[in-house]
């Protein structure tokens, strides 16, 4: 086994262990005792559990921009907003614990740094981008502001989320359609937010 196959052996075994649910039960010397290799052997790659969570967020992140990057397109840009937005919640939803490790770090113990800094940095420059790209094709969209405008999204997207994956909403007094539809109706409100104004 080459140097290269072991780390991404260390990486895989570690994804199958946060996609199971039992990130809080990863270690280096777990990892070598099920790879069966020497318990010393990850540490060649990773200095410690909190680097290897670093790695594997760095992974997660890779693997989420390349998520929304897949998505449809749509008829035009406002369009390809919309469907950025709904990519990013199918992702949560699909991943729920590689999203909670990205977007959890101080609670989990370790910081983002290096090139796994870069990657969460690319996920939210993406959709800074479709932003800009919006206000540079529609003169009636100049009151857009593409970093702040990203933040709101990023921020109502992260709370529909945070909504979704906690059983508390279906115990809500709300009507059952309300929670059917809350995803397109959270969608609709992020689009009426930013579209055009009618004053414009």
């Amino acid at each position: 086994m080459t140097e290269d196959d072991l780390k991404s052996r260390c990486l895989a075994k570690a994804f199958d262990e946060l996609d199971s649910g039992r990130i809080s039960e990863l270690s280096l010397r777990a990892i070598a005792r099920d790879l069966d290799v020497s318990h010393q052997a990850p540490y060649r790659h990773f200095k410690s559990k909190d680097d290897l969570l670093t790695a594997l967020s760095c992974e997660c992140f890779k693997h989420f921009s390349e998520h929304l990057n897949a998505r449809t397109r749509g008829e035009n840009e406002w369009e390809g907003l919309r469907l950025m937005g709904l990519a990013y919640i199918r992702y949560a939803v699909s991943y729920p614990h590689r999203y909670r490790l990205m977007f959890n770090e101080h609670h989990n113990g370790f910081a983002l740094t290096g090139e796994a800094l870069k990657q969460a940095q690319h996920s939210f420059l993406l959709l800074r981008d479709q932003l800009g790209l919006i206000a540079k094709l529609n003169q009636s969209a100049q009151h857009i502001d593409p970093q702040a405008d990203a933040m709101f999204i990023w921020s109502s997207l992260h709370g529909l989320v945070s909504l979704l994956e906690n059983p508390l909403t279906d115990k809500l007094p709300v009507r059952e359609s309300v929670l059917k539809n809350l995803v397109d109706h959270v969608l609709d409100r992020i689009g009426t937010g930013i579209q055009p104004r009618s004053d414009a």
